[in-house]
């Protein structure tokens, strides 16, 4: 499996502090069926990109290093997670934290508090751009819980969405597991990752998760959104499509 979404890198922001713990991380990885991870630390301000990526690519080359010192086959790549706001519409060089040097880039929003003519605003900008967005853990946001209508409109944009696999294993909030199961059983989403921290707070446990799914999860839709189309990403191919249907707020018994 590849892991799209990660915070593994250390001391560069809230994930793991040292070498050390992100070796551990790797490890851990390895032994929950994930063969690549994409580092994606936070970049909250569009005019930090030049500052993150520097800190972030030599501390990638120190990680390369030393699991190639040690013989720990995980393949890494690099991306950033990029929190939008009307920065976006200043921004200069966003392209540099786009995964793996090419057009898809992580981003993420206010979850509360944002209108969804200034999210289509936003999203629209990056486009503009030549960049691909992917919205990070769209299962968080309180208007799209409110209003599974308007991820149905993002959709049809274009607009690529991964949801964190501990939402759709009901590891967390009620709201969360709804909209991120209907997501992944209808092909909503394009992504599973795990948005990891650390091996205490939100680890790097994929297979585990998936073992938790609802059983009605097609396995074809699991290979794509855990292989086939984060495969694509790093290749900075297009993303082949599959049948998607429209998401309802049918709720779900949950445990």
């Amino acid at each position: 499996m590849i892991d799209i979404h990660s915070h593994l890198l250390y001391d560069i922001d809230d994930g793991p502090k040292t070498l050390r713990d992100t070796i551990e991380l790797c490890e851990y990885g390895l032994e929950q069926d994930i063969e690549a991870t994409v580092l994606t630390p936070h970049l909250t301000k569009p005019e930090r990109v030049d500052s993150l990526i520097s800190k972030r690519d030599r501390h990638v080359e120190a990680l390369r290093e030393e699991l190639d010192r040690i013989g720990i086959d995980m393949l890494i790549y690099t991306g950033a997670e990029v929190f939008v706001n009307d920065d976006i519409f200043y921004a200069k060089k966003l392209e540099k934290a786009a995964i793996n040097n090419g057009r898809y880039i992580l981003v993420e929003f206010d979850v509360s508090s944002l209108s969804i003519k200034r999210l289509i605003s936003y999203l629209n900008e990056i486009f503009d751009m030549g960049l691909l967005p992917i919205v990070a853990h769209p299962e968080r946001y309180k208007y799209f819980q409110n209003d599974y209508a308007i991820l149905n409109y993002l959709v049809d944009m274009d607009v690529l969405f991964q949801v964190n696999a501990g939402s759709v294993a009901r590891f967390g909030k009620r709201e969360e597991f709804e909209l991120a199961y209907q997501m992944v059983l209808n092909n909503a989403a394009t992504f599973i990752a795990t948005d990891a921290h650390s091996l205490d707070a939100r680890p790097n446990d994929l297979l585990r998760m998936v073992r938790h799914f609802p059983p009605d999860i097609k396995r074809e839709s699991l290979d794509f959104m855990l292989y086939e189309a984060p495969a694509a990403v790093i290749n900075n191919e297009k993303i082949p499509r599959i049948p998607r249907r429209p998401i309802t707020a049918k709720k779900r018994f949950f445990r």
